[in-house]
Formats: structure tokens, C-alpha cells, sequence
């Protein structure tokens, strides 16, 4: 079966894909924290260049961060509008066509709500995407994550994987046996739910117990080492003066 992974990309050679996951894991936390407590429009700007910069140097295809900005778009919008709304309601006694006057500037409420948006999405986006999945779980319980969270992960990835499997499976199937009559009842559709379920569970509990009879414990093990290197370090320099540059900026203004 052909499945769209969330770490597709992640076998690509770039300067973001070298780094650390642990390096990796640990700006983008710090990136989204910074980003969330910055309310001024330049500040936001200097951070969403750095992070489409960080897009460009990564070599992952443009269009993949483009179709996750315009599925976000609209929830970023609405949620950006509900907040204005909110905000016009608390600061005013009445509810009318006054209260959007030029007192309550949509420049200084939805655009940088919607700007935080877009950066958390591309930065989340892009760690996914330049990091294998099983990397990224090691990083987080290297991070002292609880390993029941990235156990969990490991296994609900796994398993989604498994249902898709026996969903086409059985479309291919229920096509194969009725090339002109299509599904028009609700109990068909019920039948092949079930049937598409139970089968998942099934074949679920043969991979549960081949790896525990493999000695599974918990844990997985790890494939490869992760180090250090140059790189993390100048990574960590660029990060603190972008940092510093969005101080200085704000300070001047």
C-alpha cells in the first residue's frame, strides 16, 4: 500500500536534516514559546522570515508547506475573528456598528494572531518533515519526555497504517465484486465498517504478540546513534542572534 508519511521528506540531505533531533526538538519548543509571547507585528516578521528561511534551506518541496498553510487558513481566520469579536464586546457597553471603529485597529488584533498561526504551522511542519518519526521519539525521550507518551506514539503511528491497509483492502475488494453497483445502503456501509475494524484489530493483535514474543518491553530500541556536532553549535549561535536581533529591534521602535 502506497500511505502519505508525515516524515516523507525526511530522507532529503540538508543542513536542517544533519541537525540533532534533540537540537532539533528543543528550538522548535523555544521557537513557539518566543513566538507566542512576541505581540508586535515587526518582531512576528522577523521570525516568520527566519522561519521560511529555514523552509528554503531545507529543500522540502514549497508546495507541502503551502498546502498546510491553506488547510489552517480559514481556522486561523475564524479563531483570529472570534478573539477581535471578543475583544470589541469587552470594551464596549453595546453591541453595535461603533464598536469596529478605528479605536480597535484590526492590524493590532487578527494580523498578529494570524501570523503566529502561520509560524507555529511551518515550524511544526518543517521539524516533522526533516526528521524520521522514530528519530523524533527518541529525541523527545532523550528530552525526558514520559515514555508512555512516545510509546503510544510509536504504536498509534503504527496502527494507523494498518486500518488504512485494510480499509483499501477491502474497497478493492467490495470494487472487484461489484464493478457497477455502488454502495447505497446504510447497512452496507455498517457491514463494511465493521468488517474493516474487526479486521484491523485482528491483524493488529499478530503484530502486538510477534513483538512481544521478540522480547518488547516498552521500549524501542534505538537504530542509531545521534551526536552532537559543529553544526548543532552554529545552529545554536544563528538561533540567540535572531533572538538578540528581534530585542534590538523592538528596543529601537
Amino acid at each position: 500500500m502506497k500511505h502519505d508519511f508525515i516524515d516523507k521528506y525526511s530522507t532529503l540531505d540538508s543542513s536542517v536534516h544533519r541537525l540533532d533531533p534533540r537540537t532539533k526538538v528543543l528550538f522548535s519548543l523555544l521557537f513557539l514559546v518566543i513566538v507566542t509571547s512576541v505581540a508586535s507585528i515587526p518582531s512576528l516578521a522577523i521570525y516568520l522570515l527566519f522561519a521560511l528561511v529555514l523552509v528554503i534551506i531545507s529543500k522540502v518541496p514549497i508546495h507541502f508547506f503551502i498546502e498546510k498553510i491553506m488547510l489552517i487558513t480559514p481556522l486561523a481566520f475564524l479563531f483570529s475573528a472570534f478573539i477581535y469579536i471578543s475583544y470589541l464586546i469587552e470594551h464596549s457597553r453595546s453591541f453595535s456598528i461603533s464598536m469596529f471603529s478605528i479605536h480597535y485597529s484590526v492590524l493590532d488584533t487578527i494580523v498578529p494572531i494570524v501570523m503566529k498561526i502561520y509560524i507555529s504551522v511551518l515550524i511544526v511542519t518543517l521539524l516533522v518533515s526533516s526528521t524520521r518519526f522514530n528519530d523524533l521519539l527518541w529525541a523527545l525521550r532523550k528530552l525526558k519526555f514520559p515514555s508512555i507518551v512516545t510509546t503510544l506514539s510509536k504504536l498509534v503511528y503504527t496502527y494507523i497504517f494498518l486500518f488504512i491497509d485494510e480499509m483499501h483492502r477491502t474497497m478493492r475488494a467490495y470494487r472487484s465484486r461489484t464493478p457497477i453497483r455502488r454502495i447505497s445502503r446504510i447497512k452496507a456501509y455498517g457491514s463494511i465498517t465493521a468488517g474493516i475494524l474487526t479486521r484491523s484489530m485482528n491483524r493488529s493483535e499478530y503484530i502486538y504478540k510477534a513483538m512481544m514474543s521478540r522480547g518488547f518491553s516498552g521500549e524501542f530500541p534505538e537504530c542509531r546513534i545521534n551526536r552532537f556536532k559543529s553544526l548543532d553549535i552554529i545552529a545554536l549561535f544563528l538561533f540567540l542572534a535572531i533572538i538578540i536581533l528581534e530585542k534590538f529591534i523592538s528596543w529601537k521602535m
